[in-house]
C-alpha cells in the first residue's frame, strides 16, 4: 500500500492536472501582458504616427527652402541681364518724347540694337521670350517677336526701379517680365517663358501622390499651379468666385501667415482643383518665402495628408498582425513551457549554474586578454623610445661629420653638394624620429614641441586655402621674426582649421574674405582687454611676450548673448542638424592646454574676430644654419671655452671631441654622471668649466636632477641638456632655472656653441 501511494503521488506530480492550475495563472499573467501590450502599443503608434508626419514636414519643408534658393537665384540673375543690358548703351535704347520714331528705323543705332536684343533672346531661348523696349507711352518701341501685353495680375518691386510682373500676351500665355523703368524715357523689360520654366524646374517635383507646388506673391496672387486656370488669380476670393460653394476658411489663416513672410508647415481642408468634383480633403503645405528685392514671392509645396497617413497606418497594422501571430504561438509555447518546467526544474537549475559559470570564465578570458594588450602596448611604447634614442646616437655622427665636411669644402665644388645632400637627408630623418619618439608617451597629443610659429601657421593656412570656395579670398599678415612657442603643431593646426572652416559657414554663399593676422604681443595688452575670463589662463604671469593670431571674417556676425555661449560644448547655431556644437568648445580647450587664451569680438551683421594668444617660448631654439660658427663668437672667445659634455653613446663623444678640435675648443667628455661629478671637483683646482652639457638619461637616471645637484657648488656654470623630446617637465625645469637651456639631439659643437653665445654674455 506504502509502495503504490508513492508511484500514486508520482504520477500527479507530473500529470496535466498537476499543471492546470499552473496554467490557470499563466493565461491570466498572459492577458494582462496582452492588454499592457495594447496600452502600449497605442502609445508608441500615436508617437511613431507624430514622427514620421513630423519627419515628412521638415523634408517637405527643406525641399522649398533649396528650391526657393534656387528660384531666388534663377531671378536675381535675370534682373542682373536686365540692368547689363541698359548699361551695355544707355538711353540709347529710348525713343526720346516728341522725337520721330521713324528716323531711327534702320539707323546703325537701331541695328546695333536689334542685333544685341536678338543675341541675347537666341543664348536665353531656355526661358526668355523676348526682350521689349517700352516708350513712354507703354507702347513697344523695339522687340524681337513683337510681343503685347494685354493684362497684368502682379507687381512685385525688386528695387533700383526694376519690379517682377506676371502678365498675359495676346496670345494666351502666361509669363513673367522683370522690367525696369527709366524716368522719362520708358522701360525696359525681359519676358519669360513662365509656362516652360514651371515645366522644366516644378512639375516634374513630386510631393506624394497628388501633391504640387505653388507660387504665389505677397498679396496672394497665384503665379505658377498646375492648374493652369487659377493663374493670376486672388487664392482665396479669386477661387471663391471660381468655385461656387467652397469653404475656404481653414485655408485663409495659413495665407495669413504666408503673406506676412513667414516660413513654416501647417495643415488645412482644401480641394483637389484637378480633379472632377474637387474633393475636399486634408493637405499639408510647407512654405517660405522668396526674396526678390524689395518684394517677396511666397513658395509652397502641398501634398494630400493621406499620403503620409495611410502607409503609415498600413504599416502598423501588418506589424500588429504579426505580434498576433507572434503572440499566439508564444502561448502555445509558454503551456508547453510550462509542462516541461514542472518536470525539468532540477535541469534548469543546473542549466543556470553552468550558464553563470561559463559567463564567468568568459569574463575572466577577456580580461586576461585586456591585460595582455596593455602590456604589449606598453612594451611598444617602451621599445619606441628606445629606438628613437638609439636612431639619434646614429644620426649625431652623420650630422657632425656632415657638418665639418661643409666647413672644410668649396661651396660650389661637387663634394659640398655631395655633403649638403647628406646633411639636409640626416634633418628629415631627425624630424622622423621625433615624431616617433612621441609614440613612448602615455598620451601623445600631450607631446609638445618648440615650433616656428610663422612656419606653423603658413602650414595651417594652406589646409585653410584647400577648403575654401571660391566666393571666399583668404588674406594672411604674418608680422613674425622667428619667434617659437611650445605647442602641439597637429592641435594647432586643428584649431585654426576650426575658427576659419566657422568663418566660410557665416560667410556662405555671398562673397567674403578671411584675413589672417600674426603679430607679437606684451602681456599688458592682454589685461587691458575686457572678459578677462575668457582670454588668460591663471599661469599667464609667467610669460611677457605673446604671439596674439587675429583671424576676423566678414561673415554675418553674433549676438552678445550667442558669443557668451559659442564656447559651451554641444550649443550650435546651425539648422538642420549640420553642426556638432563641439567645435569651438574643442578650440578653447586646446588653447588653454597651451597656457593661452582666445578673445572674440562680434557684431551682428558686421563679421567675427578670434584672438588667439599663445605665450612665446623664452627659451627656444634657433635653427642652427651649416657653418653657423663662421659668424659666432670670436676666435679668442671659442679657445677660452672649456666644456665637458656628458653622454654613453662613444661615438658621439668621439665625433664632438673632433668638432671640438677642429675649431680649438677645449672639450672633455664623460659617459656617466659619477665621472663628470669627479671631473669637475677636479678641474676647480685648475680654472674649472665653463659650460655643462649632458644628456637627457643616462643608465635611468635623469640629466636635470644631475644639473640640479650642481646648482649650489657650480652656479656660474652654463647647464645645458641634450634632449631626445622637448617636454612639457624639460620647458618647466628650465623656467625654474633648473637648467639654463635645452638643443635637441642630434648636437654638434656648433649648435652648442650657438646656445652659449647667447648665454655667456648674459653671465
Amino acid at each position: 500500500m506504502r509502495m503504490w501511494g508513492i508511484k500514486e503521488e508520482k504520477e500527479e506530480k507530473g500529470s496535466p492536472r498537476a499543471v492546470w492550475p499552473a496554467g490557470k495563472v499563466l493565461i491570466l499573467v498572459l492577458g494582462i501582458v496582452l492588454a499592457a501590450a495594447v496600452l502600449v502599443g497605442m502609445g508608441i503608434w500615436k508617437d511613431y504616427r507624430d514622427a514620421i508626419i513630423d519627419v515628412q514636414k521638415r523634408q517637405m519643408l527643406l525641399t522649398v527652402q533649396s528650391l526657393g534658393e534656387s528660384m531666388e537665384l534663377f531671378l536675381q540673375n535675370y534682373a542682373e541681364d536686365l540692368e547689363g543690358l541698359y548699361q551695355l548703351e544707355g538711353e540709347l535704347w529710348f525713343i526720346e518724347p516728341g522725337e520721330d520714331a521713324s528716323k531711327k528705323v534702320d539707323s546703325e543705332p537701331d541695328r546695333l540694337m536689334r542685333d544685341i536684343l536678338q543675341k541675347y533672346v537666341t543664348s536665353h531661348k531656355s526661358f526668355v521670350n523676348d526682350v521689349m523696349v517700352e516708350n513712354t507711352s507703354g507702347e513697344n518701341s523695339r522687340s524681337i517677336k513683337h510681343l503685347k501685353i494685354c493684362q497684368e495680375y502682379s507687381i512685385s518691386q525688386m528695387g533700383e526701379g526694376k519690379s517682377l510682373r506676371l502678365a498675359e500676351l495676346e496670345s494666351g500665355e502666361m509669363c513673367l517680365i522683370i522690367k525696369k523703368e527709366v524716368l522719362g524715357k520708358g522701360a525696359l523689360s525681359i519676358v519669360l517663358d513662365l509656362e516652360k520654366y514651371y515645366q522644366t524646374l516644378m512639375r516634374g517635383l513630386r510631393v506624394g501622390t497628388n501633391g504640387y507646388m505653388v507660387l504665389k506673391d505677397a498679396e496672394g496672387i497665384i503665379l505658377m499651379h498646375p492648374e493652369r486656370a487659377q493663374w493670376g488669380i486672388e487664392v482665396i476670393h479669386g477661387r471663391m468666385q471660381m468655385y461656387q460653394g467652397i469653404d475656404l476658411k481653414s485655408l485663409e489663416t495659413m495665407i495669413q501667415h504666408q503673406m506676412e513672410g513667414q516660413e513654416g508647415v501647417e495643415e488645412y481642408y482644401s480641394y483637389w482643383w484637378a480633379e472632377d468634383g474637387y474633393p475636399r480633403v486634408r493637405k499639408i503645405s510647407a512654405y517660405s518665402p522668396v526674396q526678390v528685392g524689395e518684394d517677396f514671392l511666397i513658395l509652397s509645396a502641398v501634398m494630400d495628408y493621406d499620403d503620409i497617413y495611410i502607409p503609415v497606418v498600413e504599416g502598423v497594422l501588418r506589424l500588429v498582425l504579426l505580434f498576433l501571430a507572434f503572440f499566439l504561438i508564444m502561448v502555445a509555447m509558454a503551456w508547453y513551457i510550462a509542462y516541461m518546467f514542472l518536470q525539468k526544474q532540477k535541469d534548469t537549475r543546473k542549466i543556470a549554474y553552468l550558464t553563470e559559470l561559463n559567463h564567468l570564465l568568459e569574463e575572466m578570458h577577456r580580461s586576461e586578454e585586456t591585460i595582455a594588450h596593455q602590456q604589449r602596448l606598453q612594451i611598444m611604447g617602451t621599445m619606441t623610445g628606445g629606438i628613437a634614442h638609439e636612431f639619434n646616437n646614429l644620426l649625431t655622427p652623420i650630422m657632425g661629420y656632415a657638418d665639418l665636411l661643409l666647413m672644410d669644402l668649396e661651396e660650389d665644388s661637387d663634394p659640398y653638394d655631395s655633403a649638403l645632400e647628406i646633411y639636409e637627408a640626416s634633418v628629415k630623418a631627425k624630424e622622423i624620429i621625433q615624431q616617433l619618439s612621441s609614440l613612448s608617451r602615455k598620451n601623445m597629443e600631450t607631446a609638445y614641441k618648440d615650433t616656428d610659429s610663422r612656419r606653423m601657421l603658413t602650414r595651417a593656412l594652406k589646409m585653410v586655402r584647400s577648403v575654401c570656395p571660391s566666393n571666399i579670398c583668404l588674406e594672411e599678415e604674418l608680422c613674425l621674426e622667428g619667434e617659437h612657442i611650445l605647442c602641439n603643431e597637429t592641435q594647432m593646426n586643428q584649431v585654426i582649421l576650426n575658427i576659419c572652416v566657422n568663418a566660410i559657414h557665416a560667410i556662405d554663399h555671398k562673397e567674403g574674405k578671411i584675413r589672417v593676422k600674426a603679430r607679437v604681443a606684451e602681456r599688458k595688452e592682454l589685461a587691458d582687454l575686457p572678459s578677462v575670463d575668457r582670454v588668460l589662463p591663471s599661469s599667464s604671469e609667467n610669460w611677457n611676450h605673446y604671439i596674439c593670431i587675429e583671424i576676423r571674417d566678414n561673415g554675418c556676425g553674433m549676438s552678445k548673448e550667442i558669443q557668451n555661449q559659442i564656447f559651451d560644448p554641444f550649443f550650435t547655431t546651425k539648422k538642420g542638424g549640420t553642426g556638432t556644437g563641439l567645435g569651438l568648445a574643442l578650440v578653447e580647450q586646446i588653447i588653454r592646454s597651451h597656457k593661452g587664451g582666445i578673445y572674440v569680438e562680434s557684431e551682428p551683421g558686421r563679421g567675427s574676430m578670434f584672438s588667439l594668444y599663445l605665450p612665446v617660448s623664452e627659451g627656444r631654439k634657433t635653427d642652427i644654419k651649416t657653418g653657423a660658427l663662421k659668424e659666432g663668437m670670436e676666435e679668442e672667445q671659442k679657445e677660452q671655452l672649456r666644456l665637458l659634455v656628458v653622454d654613453d653613446n662613444p661615438k658621439v663623444l668621439r665625433l664632438l671631441e673632433k668638432d671640438a678640435a677642429k675649431l680649438k675648443i677645449m672639450l672633455k667628455c664623460q659617459m656617466n654622471f659619477e665621472e663628470a661629478r669627479r671631473v669637475l671637483e677636479e678641474s676647480q683646482i685648475d680654472k674649472g668649466f665653463d659650460a655643462l652639457i649632458t644628456e637627457q638619461e643616462i643608465g635611468g637616471k635623469s640629466g636635470v636632477d644631475f644639473c640640479m645637484s650642481l646648482q649650489g657648488k657650480y652656479s656660474d656654470m652654463v647647464m645645458i641638456v641634450m634632449a631626445d623630446q622637448v617636454t612639457r617637465e624639460l620647458i618647466e625645469a628650465k623656467q625654474r632655472r633648473l637648467v639654463d637651456a635645452y638643443i635637441d639631439k642630434p648636437v654638434s659643437v656648433s649648435s652648442i656653441l650657438e646656445v652659449l653665445k647667447g648665454k655667456l654674455n648674459n653671465l
